[in-house]
């Protein structure tokens, strides 16, 4: 039994879905990456909070809060919803190659 392949965003050789699934691999690496970090250490991307030094002092960076940490979940899901398309453009491009 064939099944065909549902191209996914246009794709239709076997190059393109693996540019798609390259993209989207990298777009679930950084998402998970930002994800795990702020998740582990409740600190942003953006404005990490790390410790400074003013005079001879060391000044901590506030403790990680309770949203920052549920916001590090919510990326690390957002990283897991750009696998999904990486595996199926890699599927789609295997069946492209192979029939």
């Amino acid at each position: 039994m064939s099944y065909i392949a549902v191209t996914l965003a246009g794709a239709d050789s076997p190059g393109e879905h693996l540019q798609l699934a390259a993209f989207t691999a990298m777009a679930a690496v950084f998402f998970i990456w930002v994800g795990r970090r702020q998740r582990h250490t409740g600190r942003s991307l953006i404005a990490p909070n790390e410790t400074m030094r003013t005079a001879d002092q060391l000044v901590a960076p506030p403790p990680p809060s309770r949203g920052r940490r549920t916001a590090g979940c919510v990326w690390i899901g957002v990283g897991g919803v750009f696998v999904l398309p990486t595996v199926f453009n890699v599927v789609s491009a295997i069946q492209g190659l192979i029939g």
